[in-house]
């Protein structure tokens, strides 16, 4: 062969080997027009989903409550990449609404039916809600994630029981509408619509705001408290020059109300010299010690005033 012959059989052959290479290797499976993937980001809140079968009137026959339920269902789908609302809404047709059925009773926290085959065959049983949420979740991916090989890939430890029957040997199922007929369950009659169905309701459900809680009004300014008036003791005015004493002496306080001291020092002498009996102070000896100083005090100043009255009479 020549030179030509040689250069077109090793093209040739190069091409060939490129091509074999391409098929053997695993390709990306694209979702279908109009399919709703398996894999994805939760839409729909965890108080969205709880409202929504709170809203249904239907009893659940749960060991956690149903927000704690659908926090999970988000929670643990968002850990492996699956969307969790409707991972919720498949748990509410193979449970009937959380009423269970004795393949698969309440206390086996399994809310998708796993391993129930038919039969009479028992479900599978995990220890609590979370667990079988995480199973469930679990083997929603090894359905629909083509690039799951084994459960070193997993981002929660192991807990689906029927993980091997799927990875890494089962075709990848990415759509909701590719379920049922063999696909997780057996009814031909578009399990996955049903499935849809519930998780559009759900959809429609109004997404509960938080409370709006209004400010407390603010106390009102307390009043201003007016300040006592200061009231003045009276003052004697000082009698001018030429006015008799007489005229010019204050009230003073007698038994039957006030009296003129007409007479300065007598009405004085008579007020210490009245006994402490009398007094509104009971009589005490507090009370006269008390009298007797004011009343010297007294008779001090009027003393002084009448003397001082009589000079300025004199001149």
């Amino acid at each position: 062969m020549g030179p030509g012959t040689h250069a077109f059989v090793r093209s040739a052959l190069v091409g060939g080997c490129t091509s074999l290479a391409l098929l053997a290797a695993p390709q990306p499976v694209e979702a279908a027009a109009g399919c709703t993937a398996v894999m994805g980001q939760a839409k729909a809140t965890p108080g969205q989903l709880a409202g929504w079968f709170t809203a249904t009137g239907r009893p659940a026959k749960l060991d956690v409550g149903i927000l704690d339920l659908a926090t999970m269902f988000v929670e643990e789908g968002a850990r492996e990449g699956v969307r969790g609302d409707i991972a919720f809404a498949q748990s509410i047709v193979e449970t009937g609404y959380f009423g269970f059925s004795p393949s698969v009773p309440p206390d086996t926290h399994n809310y998708s039916g796993i391993g129930a085959t038919g039969g009479g065959v028992k479900g599978a049983r995990f220890p609590d809600a979370r667990t079988g949420v995480r199973a469930q979740v679990q083997h929603l991916r090894a359905y629909a994630d083509p690039s799951l090989r084994s459960a070193a890939d997993l981002h929660a430890p192991l807990v689906d029981p029927r993980f091997g029957y799927l990875v890494p040997n089962a075709r990848t199922v990415p759509c909701w509408e590719q379920f049922g007929n063999g696909v997780w369950a057996e009814d031909p009659a578009g399990y996955g619509g049903k499935v849809l169905t519930v998780s559009q309701r759900i959809a429609s459900f109004p997404v509960p705001r938080a409370a709006v809680v209004a400010p407390a009004p603010a106390a009102p300014e307390p009043a201003p408290v007016a300040a006592p008036a200061v009231v003045a003791p009276p003052v004697a005015p000082v009698p001018e020059a030429g006015v008799p004493l007489e005229l010019a002496l204050p009230a003073v306080a007698g038994e039957g109300g006030l009296v003129l001291a007409t007479s300065p020092v007598p009405a004085v002498a008579e007020i210490v010299g009245r006994p402490a009996s009398t007094g509104r102070s009971g009589g005490s000896p507090a009370a006269a010690a008390a009298t007797g100083f004011t009343g010297l005090a007294l008779l001090s100043i009027c003393a002084t005033l009448w003397w001082h009255g009589r000079r300025f009479s004199r001149t």
